[in-house]
């Protein structure tokens, strides 16, 4: 399967140097056919028909600070909607940093690869909560396919889970914790009595949070999540901007303080009843989904199983990579053990 990835940050880099580690190993059939033809970052891309060396192509990243300063194959000012028209692949990794205002421009080059008769997978939370249908459609009349389970819970299989539970039973409500880094920073608020901007200075050394943390703490970041887990898992049709969301900027360490003396933690909280909500809450420690850290949790009420829970890594480059490995082994129709519970055709589920 020959790839295009657009987006070399910590995913696209984990990926490679996942796909490179497997080729050494020669795990399988499958992952010995994997190749990256090209390669592509803000400042150009790397282009290699025969298949572009993981290792090298990382050594030149790390060095140069761009894959386009590659000897023989890279090419400084290359972009994305070219490399998508110009060079034969089989599918397109759209790997860029999500926009939540109009998802761009993300939407417009998964539209075009899609065009092309290219698969897509992307781990970009703004096309699939932003254009869901529109996407959908279009890879069903030119017979491709778009995955995206990466996009929710990094390597756990969020999607999955819910989707696989609505498909045997009834799922009365869900409450879920998906964002990591407001985890991480009430865990720490709640653990060490620091006050938020203490515990946000932690999660940016430690590489949870980013420079601009706004996504994250207002909880934009879990209500693009919420929105793919309702329209796909549940199918349910909801719009980013109907979900009430509320983040964590309003929480406190007397808050924090009259939780914990309740045996409770403040956590935010997303659920969906009647309406979608995001919001910060106190939850019993016992419960569950009351998990620490920076990882995610989901729980869903069902009307015969009762309540059944998920607890994962929400983040990091290379468990979200295993979930990007994962849509492509279900995009060749492989049955892999990672293929064993992957995610439905998007067509499919949408129907």
């Amino acid at each position: 399967m020959r790839l295009i990835i657009i987006g070399f940050g910590n995913v696209g880099r984990s990926f490679l140097k996942m796909i490179g580690e497997k080729k050494k190993k020669g795990s399988n059939k499958f992952n010995s056919d994997l190749k990256a033809v090209a390669v592509l970052d803000r400042k150009g891309g790397a282009v290699d028909p025969n298949g572009i060396n993981p290792e090298e192509l990382l050594k030149i990243d790390a060095k140069e600070g761009t894959v386009a300063a590659a000897p023989n194959i890279g090419q400084f000012g290359l972009s994305p909607l070219s490399a998508i028209k110009e060079i034969e692949a089989d599918t397109i990794l759209e790997l860029t940093p999500t926009n939540p205002v109009n998802g761009e421009p993300a939407i417009t080059y998964i539209k075009a690869a899609i065009k092309e008769g290219k698969n897509v997978v992307t781990t970009n939370k703004g096309p699939p909560a932003l254009a869901m249908r529109a996407i959908v459609d279009l890879a069903s009349r030119k017979n491709v396919d778009f995955r995206f389970s990466g996009t929710v819970g990094g390597g756990t299989p969020i999607l999955e889970f819910v989707r696989q539970t609505v498909e045997v039973d009834e799922i009365l409500s869900l409450k879920a914790i998906l964002n990591g880094t407001t985890n991480y920073i009430l865990s720490k608020m709640y653990d060490e009595e620091i006050p938020m901007n203490e515990a946000l200075k932690q999660a940016q050394l430690m590489g949870y949070a980013e420079k601009d943390p706004s996504l994250d703490i207002n909880g934009i970041d879990p209500a693009l999540k919420l929105t793919i887990i309702a329209n796909y898992g549940l199918k349910r049709r909801y719009d980013f901007k109907d979900i009430r969301t509320i983040g964590i900027t309003g929480v406190n360490l007397d808050k924090i303080r009259k939780a914990k003396k309740e045996k409770r933690k403040v956590k935010l909280l997303c659920t969906i009843e009647k309406d979608a909500i995001i919001a910060p809450q106190s939850i019993e420690t016992s419960d569950p989904i009351c998990v620490d850290g920076s990882l995610n949790s989901i729980q869903l009420k069902t009307k015969h199983m009762g309540e059944v829970t998920l607890i994962g890594p929400g983040a990091g480059g290379y468990q979200t990579a295993t979930s990007i490995l994962s849509d492509l082994l279900a995009i060749e129709g492989t049955s892999y053990y990672l293929n064993q519970s992957r995610i439905p055709n998007v067509h499919e589920a949408l129907s």
